[in-house]
């Protein structure tokens, strides 16, 4: 009789709860073997960046990833609730995701050629109170492209809802000559960090 190979994966003690809807931080966490729920908190992201507009970026970047894992731990108890958000910053100012396709060209017209930051904040919430929070920052220098590139671009990916007017993860990287940081936090969820608490803190393994 065949002996049943073993599978490299991730045990925890409670479950998981991912307080995003973004599909692409579903898919990285999902990638690295956790197993979770996905609830969205419903949180209104523009009153918060109104309310902490003098603060740092990271500050706002932060406090939108606990203000998600805080919303969903309350109506969850015994579940590790992972709260992420992420802000686009260029010129000092925060660009909103586009919604449409007019605004995302807009908005790659503004980056293309230019550098910009990509901050990424995590928090995790057990039982209504937060254990973890952090941030970590990339930052990107977009190629130098023409309208119509951008067009053609936009019409290919169709990145209405994504951070910055780009998706990353699909063809989006092929539009800078120059990154400084991980692919993980441009794209929403810095894993590394992440999972260095849980592991530390025993809170998951592999196993």
């Amino acid at each position: 009789m065949l002996e049943k190979k073993k599978k490299f994966s991730i045990k925890t003690k409670l479950p998981f709860i991912l307080a995003s809807g973004s599909q692409v931080r579903k898919r990285i966490l999902e990638d690295a073997g956790l197993h979770f729920k996905t609830i969205t908190s419903k949180l209104d992201e523009d009153f918060i960046k109104r309310k902490f507009k003098d603060k740092s970026y990271t500050f706002i970047c932060k406090k939108l990833a606990q203000a998600k894992a805080i919303a969903v731990s309350r109506k969850y108890n015994n579940h590790h609730v992972i709260g992420a958000d992420q802000i686009c910053v260029y010129e000092k100012k925060i660009l909103n995701k586009p919604i449409n396709k007019n605004n995302a060209i807009i908005q790659l017209s503004m980056l293309a050629g230019n550098e910009h930051k990509q901050i990424s904040g995590v928090s995790v919430c057990l039982n209504g109170k937060i254990i973890y929070s952090f941030s970590s920052t990339a930052k990107l220098k977009m190629r130098k492209i023409t309208k119509k590139q951008i067009s053609n671009y936009v019409d290919t990916d169709n990145p209405i809802n994504s951070c910055g007017s780009y998706k990353y993860e699909s063809k989006g990287y092929l539009l800078f000559s120059k990154v400084i940081g991980d692919q993980f936090t441009i794209q929403g969820m810095p894993i590394f960090d992440l999972f260095n608490f849980l592991i530390k803190r025993n809170i998951i393994k592999y196993e």
